[in-house]
């Protein structure tokens, strides 16, 4: 959940980036998919039986891919400036 730890303390120290309505909806994908990526890999961690884990590793997959192709895979950093960036432009 990088991004959205960075994003949390971005927020707390300067206040909310302007972003247009694109890139807006863009973060709050990006940190819908790393909750729910949270909770699968947290899920994982509690299953009892070692062959049910490949049905969570094909979640698991597809949503880092997903979070992949909205933050192709830069840091949150360079993310959010692209994104405000983008915004202002």
């Amino acid at each position: 959940m990088r991004f959205t730890r960075y994003y949390s303390k971005l927020i707390k120290t300067q206040g909310i980036p302007h972003l247009d309505v694109n890139q807006y909806c863009r973060v709050m994908n990006i940190v819908s998919l790393e909750g729910r990526l949270q909770e699968l890999n947290d899920l994982k961690k509690e299953l009892k039986h070692p062959n049910e884990h490949y049905k969570y590793d094909v979640r698991i997959h597809r949503i880092t891919q997903q979070l992949k192709s909205l933050t192709l895979d830069q840091y949150p950093k360079d993310v959010i400036e692209q994104m405000v960036y983008s915004s202002n432009g």
